[in-house]
C-alpha cells in the first residue's frame, strides 16, 4: 500500500517503505497432519427413549455450547475496543509526539534502514533513498 519499487542501474529490484513496528522474527508453523474426521458409523436407526434422552442431553450441550459461544464474542468485542485504543495511542504517538518512522530499502538479503522525524520527513527520506539507489549509489553508503 505505502510501498515504492526502484531499479538501480546494476538491475536490482528494491522495495521502498515505512514500517510502522519493530521488526521480529517469524514462526514457523507445525505441521498438524491429517485432520479429518473419524467414521463414527450409525445411520439414521430410530431409538425411541434412548433417542429422546441422547436428543435432550445434545440440546442441553447445545444450550451450553451457545452460550460459551455468546461469551467469546463479548470477550472478542473487548478485544476489538482495546485494539482500537492500542491503534489509536500508536498513532497519537506517531503523529503527535513525532516517533521516528523506519524508512527501509530491501534487495534480497541486503537491507537499508533510516530514521526520519514526522510523515513529511519519511517521504523525503523516502524520496532521498529512492533517487540515491536509482543512480547507483552503494547501499553500504546510505546507512546513515
Amino acid at each position: 500500500m505505502f510501498r515504492r519499487k526502484v531499479s538501480d542501474p546494476q538491475g536490482r529490484k528494491w522495495k521502498l517503505g515505512r514500517r510502522w513496528f519493530p521488526r521480529y522474527r517469524k514462526f514457523k508453523r507445525a505441521d498438524l497432519g491429517d485432520l479429518s474426521m473419524p467414521d463414527l458409523g450409525g445411520g439414521g436407526d430410530d431409538l425411541g427413549i434412548v433417542g429422546a434422552i441422547l436428543l435432550a442431553i445434545g440440546l442441553v450441550i447445545a444450550a451450553i455450547v451457545l452460550i460459551l459461544v455468546a461469551f467469546n464474542v463479548v470477550v472478542i468485542a473487548i478485544e476489538l475496543l482495546i485494539l482500537i485504543a492500542l491503534f489509536t495511542a500508536g498513532l497519537f504517538g506517531r503523529v503527535v509526539l513525532r516517533r521516528p518512522w523506519t524508512v527501509f530499502a530491501k534487495s534480497g538479503d541486503e537491507l537499508v534502514e533510516r530514521q526520519a522525524v514526522g510523515w513529511r520527513g519519511s517521504k523525503r527520506e523516502l524520496d532521498d533513498l529512492a533517487g540515491a539507489l536509482a543512480s547507483g549509489q552503494e547501499p553500504a553508503r546510505l546507512d546513515r
